[in-house]
């Protein structure tokens, strides 16, 4: 049976076999006739985009050490959780894994087909501006109880704040960037106000390439490896690598979603100020010089915006008579943001012999 499930694959690489194969035991019965090999964000992961003799599409993922491993667990969790949310856009599913008898582990999950954002191209006047700020918020009103029973992770202020520093002395001990930037990341990382917010539900790894749309609205979003209840700033922050008035209009249609504290804009653009930093830091573990040089222009670049005087200030805004805002938990918005309908059936994994479409 595998020998003729092998000569009927278009595509004769090794590797994509081998993953073609997992496919075929994780799914028994199912016939798949062409294979095309994915680059995966995480190189841990060796991923393939396997297409059925009925022309429907799935990813088999295979990790290659135990950190991947854990990432594909906390994924599928996830995808279970998300498939009792009804969400505006589309989220792929978990379909299946090999059995304990093979060789290698691999997952299967559904493909979600589209086109992935272009956030630098965008016009004011573009109606995906409005419809990716109410996606992002959605994301951000799934009940909390949802992901904390699910075992995901939950981090408090305090614990985001603490992360960021220990991340930031792993940038400054690097002697690559600017002691300007420096002192401008460390004072906001310092500021107790900057940090008061209500955590939520977030996706936890947004970026273009995650999001999918049908050139007028959001169809579908990638990745839910990192669903967690953290910063929902964490959510905006790619936003803000770019320019500035896009950033600004997509947060505004966020805000006229949800209730958000008044210091957002702020954190998002701190971390997506420290992202370049990451840059550096994972090139400077991989060795590559020309990704060295890359990290290091970018942070240059960011030195001389700021100071040129272009850079938004981080300073958190001031809070009446010294007392702490009071944040409106998500749990009790119900007032002021859309409802997200929670779906109480039993979850069934999908059946890809079935005719009909997902």
């Amino acid at each position: 049976m595998l020998a003729r499930f092998l000569s009927n694959l278009k595509y004769m690489g090794k590797p994509s076999l081998i993953l073609a194969a997992l496919a075929a035991d994780a799914l028994p019965g199912i016939r798949f006739v062409q294979i095309q090999a994915v680059e995966d964000e995480n190189p841990d992961i060796a991923t393939n985009l396997l297409t059925t003799d009925d022309n429907r599409l799935v990813l088999v993922k295979a990790p290659k050490s135990s950190l991947a491993a854990t990432s594909l667990g906390t994924e599928v969790r996830a995808l279970r959780l998300l498939k009792n949310v009804s969400l505006p856009f589309r989220v792929n599913s978990y379909i299946g894994e090999t059995s304990p008898s093979a060789i290698f582990k691999a997952l299967v999950f559904e493909y979600i087909p589209g086109n992935a954002i272009s956030v630098r191209t965008l016009r004011l006047e573009d109606p995906l501006i409005g419809n990716l700020g109410q996606s992002i918020a959605r994301i951000h009103t799934i009940p909390l109880n949802l992901v904390a029973d699910a075992g995901l992770p939950d981090y408090d202020p305090q614990d985001i704040a603490r992360a960021k520093l220990q991340e930031f002395d792993r940038i400054a001990d690097t002697g690559r960037v600017s002691p300007q930037l420096l002192e401008r990341w460390q004072n906001a990382l310092l500021d107790v106000n900057l940090f008061r917010f209500q955590p939520t539900v977030v996706h936890g790894n947004l970026s273009d390439e995650k999001i999918l749309t049908d050139g007028l609205s959001v169809s579908g979003i990638n990745d839910w490896s990192s669903l967690a209840i953290d910063d929902p700033a964490k959510d905006l922050s790619f936003l803000f690598s770019g320019r500035i008035e896009i950033a600004n209009a997509i947060l505004l249609a966020y805000e006229g979603t949800i209730r958000t504290d008044r210091n957002i804009r702020q954190r998002a653009t701190l971390y997506a100020e420290l992202a370049f930093g990451q840059y550096l830091l994972y090139a400077l573990e991989s060795g590559d010089e020309g990704e060295i040089q890359e990290a290091v222009k970018y942070l240059d670049g960011l030195a001389q915006e700021l100071k040129d005087g272009l850079l938004p200030s981080l300073s958190p805004s001031d809070f009446t008579s010294g007392q702490q805002e009071v944040v409106t938990p998500i749990s009790q918005a119900a007032s002021f943001t859309a409802p997200v309908t929670v779906i109480t059936e039993n979850i069934e994994v999908i059946d890809l012999s079935d005719n009909e479409n997902q």
